[in-house]
């Protein structure tokens, strides 16, 4: 049965090319007190999207990723006007998505300069992917939306309810 329900998708897609994936880097990596730490990714011909996550396993209260050409890299590095491809907030966790326009030579950049008190050892995930349609960027939900949601989505039960028994009750008392 599995085997008929896989055939079914494939015969599906049709022509469409399956996206591929390819892990650059998948480790934990020590940032510095109030250091940064680079990581080259060499962007091939190919077209790919890159798409970072990273997670902080211990230390500092958070750090932030960005991704720059390399170009872009050294200038900020001497304090220059620069141009940011793709950038997380400060923060314990994030993720980033970008289709760059053109292969070039690329840095992850890890900031760990916010509060800078000691050093931060993350857990950092790079992948490209090829063959993928534009997808746009990865976010995270919002909390307060998510909260909000699950806040409503439990009145409108409860409304829809609470009117079901109210006419239920009313059925019953005239067929009584």
């Amino acid at each position: 049965m599995t085997g008929l329900w896989l055939a079914l998708l494939l015969a599906a897609q049709g022509g469409t090319p399956v996206p591929r994936s390819v892990t650059l880097f998948d480790d934990a990596v020590k940032v510095g007190a109030s250091k940064i730490r680079t990581l080259d990714v060499d962007l091939p011909v190919e077209p790919a999207r890159i798409v970072c996550t990273y997670e902080v396993l211990s230390g500092g209260s958070g750090v932030r990723v960005v991704l720059l050409k390399q170009e872009d890299a050294q200038r900020w590095l001497r304090g220059e006007a620069h141009h940011v491809e793709a950038s997380t907030p400060f923060g314990r966790g994030g993720a980033f998505s970008h289709r760059p326009t053109e292969p070039d030579r690329y840095e992850i950049v890890l900031d760990n300069r916010m509060e800078g008190r000691g050093p931060a050892e993350v857990h950092l995930l790079v992948r490209l992917l090829y063959g993928e349609s534009d997808s746009g960027p990865v976010r995270h939900a919002e909390p307060r939306k998510g909260l909000a949601l699950v806040w409503s989505s439990m009145l409108l039960f409860a409304a829809i309810a609470a009117t079901f028994t109210f006419h239920f009750k009313q059925s019953l008392d005239r067929q009584n």
